[in-house]
């Protein structure tokens, strides 16, 4: 799950550690998986829920970079309860938009 600079803040603000759940890769940065989910996943519930990070809250729907199309993740397991609304169509567009744009900025201030 890609994070933004809030969700880092937000994350941060509850204790802990930044090297603790963030991966870097290529100027992005995303939440860390331990045993093949979230850090923040005990096996049954998100341990920082009202905390959580903005593409988890908009989750099953994502953003797909290849066809540049908002979906349903084929493999959420409840994604029939979902539906692509407008109101969330534009929220992951507007977070799509602050990854990039926070992405440049970093890949920008390390090449100075």
């Amino acid at each position: 799950m890609p994070l933004s600079n809030a969700d880092i803040s937000r994350i941060r603000g509850l204790g802990f550690c930044e090297d603790s759940f963030v991966v870097k890769e290529n100027g992005g940065r995303k939440l860390r998986n331990s045993k093949g989910r979230c850090v923040f996943h005990n096996g049954q519930i998100c341990t920082i829920y009202d905390a959580r990070p903005e593409g988890c809250r908009i989750y099953p729907v994502l953003f797909n970079m290849h066809t540049r199309e908002i979906v349903l993740d084929s493999n959420c397991p409840h994604m029939e309860r979902f539906s692509i609304t407008s109101g969330v169509s534009h929220d992951l567009t507007g977070l799509v938009k602050r990854l990039r744009k926070e992405k440049r900025g970093r890949l920008k201030s390390r090449r100075t």
